[in-house]
């Protein structure tokens, strides 16, 4: 581990610069020398970081699942929202967030980095089971979930049509962002398996955020 604080501010600058080019061009078309040019460094010193480009991705797409990590877990473990508004202000952060990531960079990521996509293929599954499957345990018990459907069906569900819908391969079929298909499975599932009132509130919540996103 590196602990020269230059050296660590240096590291930062690299994750970055990287993150920004690889989200909007894509993986393949960025080159490390392009990156070392932009970063006003030798491709040495880069290479001292990062043995390669895949590692340079690799470690961009860990610190993206973190940051996603954390900030569902504050929505989540928020005492004084209900239910509802939890799920739509989680769902929709997690929407916000991957708006980060352009086409290019989801189909290369699939493509050249196989590993990496696993990964976040196998953090998103984890990560849903966390969450949701808590708070459709919770939405159960407080009368907020539907309870004439097991919450692990529920649940289950929610994790087949995540990993069949989400992915790279079925946005280059259809005309949709990343953002734009997860919103819409958000809304088809929870307008399913909430309760009228709960539904109500959480369509309240997804209209209000949904409004803010498009006036950004």
């Amino acid at each position: 581990m590196v602990s020269n604080p230059e050296t660590l501010t240096l590291h930062q600058r690299i994750l970055e610069a990287a993150r920004q080019r690889f989200f909007q061009e894509g993986y393949a078309r960025v080159t490390m020398d392009a990156l070392a040019r932009e970063l006003g460094i030798s491709k040495k010193t880069l290479y001292q970081h990062f043995p390669n480009k895949a590692a340079l991705a690799a470690a961009i797409m860990e610190k993206f699942r973190q940051e996603v990590y954390e900030a569902l877990e504050s929505i989540f473990h928020h005492p004084s929202l209900p239910l509802p508004e939890r799920l739509a202000r989680a769902f929709g952060e997690a929407a916000h967030r991957l708006r980060q990531l352009e086409r290019p960079f989801l189909e290369d990521l699939s493509r050249f980095l196989p590993e990496v996509w696993a990964e976040t293929e196998r953090f998103r599954a984890e990560a849903i089971t966390r969450f949701l499957g808590g708070a459709l345990a919770e939405g159960q018990a407080s009368g907020m979930v539907r309870t004439d459907v097991p919450a692990e069906l529920m649940l289950r569900s929610f994790l087949a049509t995540a990993e069949r819908l989400v992915t790279p391969a079925v946005l280059m079929q259809l005309p949709y962002t990343l953002p734009e298909l997860i919103h819409m499975l958000i809304r088809l599932f929870f307008e399913g398996v909430l309760t009228d009132e709960a539904r109500l509130e959480f369509r309240g919540v997804i209209n209000t955020l949904s409004a803010k996103d498009a006036n950004h």
